[in-house]
C-alpha cells in the first residue's frame, strides 16, 4: 500500500461517520510545503479543496478545529505511519486551523457590507433584474421608484458591482455585469430582501450602551431583540463553492456589531478561551437581550452553551482578541451602508466616516504593525548613526505609535500628533490626560494627510524643524481624497522636500483575481470597498508582474509613487505581514496583507550611505 493510501485509510476510519471530517481527509492528506520563513503551506490543489468544498465560516469554523484535532489525535495514535508522515499531516492541519481561524475575523466585515449592499439592491428591484438574467451596466441603468425613472449613479452601482464581484456573486461581461452562475447566488439572491428602516446601520453604540448596564429605551430593545433572536446558524455541510449562504449572510451582519460593542465597553479583554459568562453579566437590566448576544456569538462559534452560562471557544478567544481591529475599521463607514440605497439614487456627498465608537478598535488593528516600525527605526538608528529630534504621527486614532515611541525614548523627543478628524485627536487627549502620551505632546487638528502644508505649518507655529523629523502613519495615506498617480506623487514630493524621514503601515491593494481565489482568508474585499465608497483609495505595495483579468487596472504602487517624489526606499528595514494565499502560487507572486513602508529623504540617504 503506498504512503498516501495508508495516510488516507487511516484518516477515513477516523472520520468515519463525521461529515466534516470526511470532507477535511482529501486536504490533510496531500503532500504539504514549508516556506524559507519556515512555515508550512498546503499544495495549490489541497487549498482550492478546502477552500471550495469545506465550509468554515462562523460556527462552521469551529468545528473544522474539533475535526482537525480529531483527525490529528487518531493519526498520531495510529502508530502505523512515519516521522515524515506525521509531520505532513501535523503541518496539513496547522495551516487549515490557521485559515479557519483567520476566516473567522475576515468574513464578518465582508457579510455585514454584503447584506447592506444586496438589502439596496433588493429594495430597487436590482436583484430581481438580475435574477432574470439581466445584465447591469453601470453607464445608464435606470430603475423605476414611485412610478418615475429614476437614473443610478453610475460610479456609485460601478463600485457596488465590482464589491459583488470580489465575492463571486456577479460575473463581468464587457462593461455589464450579470448574476454568477453558481445555484447558491440564486438562492441568495432570492431570499435577501430589503433591511428593515427600523434598524440602523450601526447598532454598535446600542450592544455598547446595553453592556454598560443602561437602561434602554422599549424601542433600542426591540432592534436590539430583532437583531440576537434573528441569527441563524447554518447546519448543512454540502457546499462545491465557497460563497456564503444566506445564513452565514445573516449571521455575520449580526455578529460584527456585537463584537465591536463589547470592545467599545471595554470587556473583550477578559474573553479569553474557556472564559464563562452568564446573561446578567453583560446586563442586568435586560439579560433577555443580552442572551440573544451571546447566542449570536454562540451560532458565530465565538461561545459554546453550557446550562446557564457560555463558555468561549478557540475561535472566539482568537475573534475577540484580534476581530475588533477590522471589524471596527470596516463599521466606520456605517453612513455610506445606512444610505446605501439613497447613495445609489443621489451619490455620496453626504455621507461622511465616523469612527467614534471605532477609534479602540483602530488601535488595536494598528499596535502589532506600530511595533514592527518602531523596531525598524530602532535598528536604522543603530546602524546608520541617524538621529532626530522630532516624532510625528499622523492619522493619529489614540496616538498608539507615539506611545510605544514615547515608552522607548521618553522626553528625549518632541512629539507631534495630527489628525483630519476631531474625534481621533479628543481621543489622544484623552490618552495624554491619564498619562499614556507626552504632558508636552502637540496636536494639530483638520491635518488633511493629502496637504502637507497643514502639518508643516502647526510644527513652524512651534518653532520645530521639519527636516529630519520622522514621521509614522498607520494606513493614512490612502485616505487622501480623490489621488491619482500623479497627485500622490506630490503629496509624497511635499514631506519629500519637507525633509521627513518617512515610515508608514498600508494594506496592500489586491486584485479581484487574488480576492477571489484567495476567498475568506483576507478582508480585503470590504476593505477596498468602504475605502472606493468615501473616495480614498489602496495601492499595492509593489507592481504585480502581470495585470489582473478582472475589475480596473490598479493604481501605481506606493512605492513607486514615493520614489518618483525623490525618496529612497530603505528595504532592510522595511517589514510585512502575511501573504494571501496560504499555497505557493505559480510564479512566486503571493502578495502580503500590508506593508510597513520606510522612505529615507535622497539627500539623506545619501549622507547615510544607502542605495537607491
Amino acid at each position: 500500500m503506498s504512503s498516501h493510501s495508508k495516510m488516507t485509510e487511516i484518516l477515513e476510519s477516523a472520520a468515519a461517520g463525521d461529515r466534516l471530517a470526511e470532507l477535511l481527509v482529501p486536504v490533510l492528506v496531500q503532500p504539504t510545503g514549508v516556506s524559507s520563513a519556515g512555515f508550512p503551506y498546503l499544495q495549490q490543489g489541497a487549498w482550492e479543496t478546502f477552500r471550495d468544498r469545506v465550509p468554515h465560516l462562523l460556527g462552521m469554523g469551529q468545528k473544522v478545529l474539533e475535526a482537525c484535532d480529531k483527525l490529528a489525535t487518531a493519526f498520531e495514535a495510529s502508530g502505523a505511519s512515519a516521522a515524515a508522515e506525521k509531520k505532513s499531516i501535523q503541518d496539513a492541519v496547522t495551516v487549515v486551523r490557521q485559515v479557519a481561524l483567520t476566516a473567522a475575523i475576515t468574513a464578518p466585515p465582508d457579510l455585514w457590507l454584503m447584506r447592506h449592499v444586496l438589502g439596496a439592491f433588493a429594495a430597487l428591484g436590482l436583484l430581481g433584474r438580475l435574477l432574470e438574467g439581466e445584465a447591469l451596466y453601470p453607464d445608464g441603468c435606470e430603475v423605476e421608484i414611485d412610478g418615475k425613472t429614476r437614473a443610478l449613479d453610475p460610479g456609485e452601482l460601478d463600485k457596488d458591482l465590482h464589491f459583488l464581484l470580489s465575492r463571486g456573486l456577479v460575473e463581468q461581461y464587457d462593461e455589464g455585469f450579470r448574476i454568477a452562475g453558481h445555484p447558491r447566488v440564486r438562492d441568495l439572491f432570492f431570499r435577501v430582501g430589503p433591511l428593515p428602516t427600523s434598524i440602523p446601520a450601526s447598532v454598535t453604540g446600542l450592544w455598547r450602551r446595553l453592556f454598560a448596564g443602561a437602561v434602554l429605551s422599549n424601542e433600542e430593545l426591540e432592534i436590539l431583540l430583532d437583531l440576537g433572536q434573528g441569527a441563524r446558524r447554518r447546519i448543512d455541510f454540502r457546499q462545491n463553492h465557497w460563497i456564503a449562504d444566506p445564513d452565514e449572510l445573516g449571521l455575520g451582519y449580526r455578529l460584527l456589531p456585537v463584537v465591536l460593542g463589547l470592545r467599545a465597553g471595554g470587556l473583550t479583554s477578559a474573553l479569553v478561551e474557556a472564559a464563562s459568562v452568564r446573561p446578567e453579566e453583560w446586563s442586568r437590566p435586560h439579560p433577555v437581550v443580552a442572551s440573544g448576544a451571546l447566542e449570536v456569538l454562540t451560532a458565530s462559534g465565538w461561545m459554546k452553551r453550557e446550562g446557564e452560562s457560555y463558555r468561549v471557544t478557540t475561535v472566539g478567544a482568537r475573534g475577540f482578541s484580534r476581530g475588533p481591529g477590522p471589524f471596527g475599521i470596516v463599521e466606520t463607514y456605517h453612513p455610506y451602508m445606512q444610505r446605501c440605497r439613497e447613495i445609489l439614487l443621489q451619490g455620496t456627498s453626504s455621507a461622511h466616516v465616523s469612527r467614534g465608537e471605532n477609534v479602540g478598535a483602530s488601535q488595536d488593528a494598528n499596535r502589532a504593525t506600530f511595533e514592527q516600525a518602531n523596531d525598524a527605526l530602532d535598528r536604522f538608528c543603530r546602524d546608520t548613526g541617524f538621529q532626530y529630534g522630532v516624532f510625528i504621527e499622523h492619522a493619529i486614532g489614540r496616538g498608539e505609535a507615539t506611545r510605544q515611541r514615547y515608552a522607548r525614548s521618553a522626553d528625549a523627543l518632541h512629539y507631534v500628533g495630527a489628525d483630519l478628524e476631531d474625534a481621533a485627536i479628543d481621543a489622544a487627549m484623552d490618552e495624554r490626560r491619564r498619562g499614556a502620551l507626552p504632558t508636552s505632546m502637540i496636536f494639530v487638528r483638520q491635518a488633511d494627510i493629502g496637504r502637507p502644508d497643514a502639518l508643516l505649518s502647526a510644527l513652524q507655529s512651534a518653532g520645530l524643524s521639519p527636516e529630519g523629523a520622522v514621521m509614522l502613519v498607520g494606513n493614512g495615506f490612502h485616505e487622501a481624497r480623490g489621488q491619482t498617480d500623479e497627485s500622490m506623487v506630490e503629496v509624497f514630493r511635499g514631506y519629500h522636500q519637507a525633509g521627513f524621514l518617512l515610515l508608514f503601515t498600508e494594506e496592500s491593494a489586491l486584485s479581484i483575481d487574488d480576492l477571489r481565489a484567495t476567498a475568506w482568508n483576507t478582508y480585503h474585499a470590504g476593505f477596498k470597498y468602504v475605502h472606493d465608497k468615501s473616495g480614498q483609495a489602496l495601492r499595492p505595495a509593489e507592481p504585480p508582474p502581470r495585470p489582473a483579468r478582472l475589475g480596473r487596472t490598479m493604481l501605481a504602487p506606493w512605492s513607486e509613487c514615493a520614489r518618483h517624489a525623490g525618496y529612497v526606499r530603505a528595504d532592510a528595514y522595511c517589514t510585512r505581514t502575511r501573504t494571501v494565499y496560504p499555497y505557493r502560487p505559480k510564479g512566486g507572486f503571493n502578495p502580503s496583507i500590508s506593508v510597513n513602508h520606510f522612505f529615507v529623504p535622497a539627500g539623506l540617504a545619501e549622507r547615510l550611505g544607502l542605495r537607491p
